[in-house]
């Protein structure tokens, strides 16, 4: 079981966080996120646990206490490949030159499926401007909620939130009538991938783009699987040079 390990100290170590975890249960490894450009903390770890049993009682006792003066944040993550999470903080600090480098341009209509709270539907808002739209769609209201937050202080009026059903796979929207789909970090919770990706490939103009982070499920793999249902064709990749990472932006147009 993967857990991750929240608001540590700047100066925290590896070795501090394994100590906490001791008197629970030996960690079979810990890995604090750093920078790519820095090497400096981003405030967190990944522990991988033995069994979902001592994860669940890492969880129980660990979550809220004091470590250096810092009150912790112990939950459960789903299983990360290497150089994801590293990959992904970099994706989170340098959204919108990402956005700008595939194709998100002024006057673009935009789906974010499964939104989360905004990493990239706020940039994506200030880069297709006022004539242009995005579609922030999450499952979770909780989250929506958090985008309407951040799209009220940023004074952006170019966002329509979408709450969904995470038991459909269909999506409110006409068809041929988004420019560019982003799928960041959440292709791994779809069960049903094929009604997914035919519903993203009606929404999506002839020449869109259809952006996926496959994280949690690798590059190599994911093109794979969007070879077998064969809607959608690689037009490009985007990593980060000098940078491995099991997954990197994959970048289809359709077929």
């Amino acid at each position: 079981m993967q857990l991750r390990v929240g608001n540590l100290p700047d100066d925290a170590t590896e070795a501090d966080v394994e100590k906490i975890f001791t008197g629970v249960c030996p960690p079979q490894l810990v890995t604090i996120i750093r920078d790519i450009e820095t090497g400096k903390s981003r405030g967190f770890a990944i522990v991988k646990m033995p069994s979902e049993e001592k994860g669940e009682e890492a969880i129980r006792q660990l979550d809220g206490t004091i470590l250096q003066g810092r009150e912790i944040v112990v939950r459960s993550m789903p299983e990360t490949l290497p150089g994801e999470m590293e990959f992904r903080e970099w994706l989170t600090k340098h959204a919108s030159e990402v956005l700008i480098n595939f194709g998100v341009s002024g006057g673009q209509t935009v789906l974010d499926y499964g939104c989360g709270e905004g990493t990239f539907t706020i940039p994506s808002s200030r880069i297709v401007g006022k004539r242009g739209k995005v579609y922030a769609l999450e499952a979770r209201p909780d989250r929506l909620e958090c985008v309407r937050e951040k799209a009220k202080e940023a004074a952006l009026d170019n966002i329509a939130t979408v709450l969904s059903d995470s038991s459909k796979s269909s999506i409110e929207l006409p068809d041929k009538c988004i420019d560019i789909i982003l799928v960041y970090d959440m292709m791994h919770e779809v069960e049903d991938r094929r009604g997914l990706l035919q519903e993203l490939y009606r929404v999506l103009k002839g020449e869109g783009i259809l952006s996926v982070f496959p994280m949690h499920m690798g590059t190599e793999h994911f093109i794979d699987v969007i070879k077998e249902y064969g809607l959608f064709g690689l037009r490009n990749r985007y990593g980060l040079p000098g940078f491995k990472t099991a997954s990197e932006i994959l970048n289809f147009k359709k077929c």
